[in-house]
């Protein structure tokens, strides 16, 4: 009775213990893109840096297709509540609402809303709103010129894409600072990190716009068909 009732606990166990290995086997493969130096910017490569900044009690806001897709991957909040995102049947454009909500609601934590640059077409004037009612909030737009959760699988299903084209490096960050905010446009992995301490240390509604790769594609199986 006793080996048997041992038994389902020696199982958890070894069940946890080879979770943990492969996690740590995931997250050590992810370690040279996460410090990717190419040129143009890998976006796995702003994870890299803002995972080194985020503190415990950060609340990250994902609002996009394949610039979110990558920090669903490699952003991991440490309690619930800490993450937020319209989900798999969402729509863009929730990022200004949920910002000022999460700002409200943790008036002490980091709030950190990353964006496409089509998803910052939906929403970024409510920014407005942010700097009018002083809610500091750090954004961040991967810049990649294109709809990328739209042009891939087009491409994919039908060797050609119409109407997923957006300008390259659009100045989103100066619409910010038109509001009243603050920004910068970074085009070198390398100014990646001191940017985003400048946002987290300027106390105002601050967008880091980051031109990315818009060949690198958040690699899926099915391109959600």
């Amino acid at each position: 009775g006793i080996a048997d009732a041992a038994a389902p606990r020696s199982s958890a166990r070894s069940w946890r213990e080879e979770i943990t290995e492969a996690a740590q086997a995931a997250a050590a493969s992810d370690a040279d893109v996460l410090a990717s130096g190419d040129t143009p910017i890998h976006p796995a490569r702003i994870y890299g840096e803002l995972n080194r900044i985020l503190d415990d009690d950060a609340v990250v806001i994902g609002d996009g297709g394949d610039f979110v897709s990558y920090a669903g991957k490699y952003v991991e909040p440490k309690h619930p509540g800490q993450w937020l995102d319209p989900g798999p049947f969402g729509c863009l454009g929730t990022a200004m609402g949920y910002s000022i909500a999460a700002r409200l609601a943790r008036p002490s934590s980091q709030v950190v809303t990353l964006m496409g640059d089509g998803a910052a077409g939906f929403s970024l004037m409510d920014v407005d709103t942010l700097v009018r009612h002083r809610l500091p909030v750090v954004m961040v737009c991967g810049n990649n010129g294109i709809w990328g959760l739209e042009k891939a699988p087009m491409q994919m299903l039908y060797g050609y894409d119409v109407a997923a084209e957006l300008s390259p490096q659009t100045r989103y960050d100066e619409v910010v600072r038109a509001l009243g905010g603050g920004g910068e446009l970074v085009t070198d992995p390398d100014g990646i990190a001191p940017a985003l301490r400048r946002a987290f240390d300027s106390g105002v509604p601050y967008l880091v716009n980051i031109a990315t790769d818009p060949g690198n594609v958040y690699p899926r199986k099915t391109m959600g068909v």
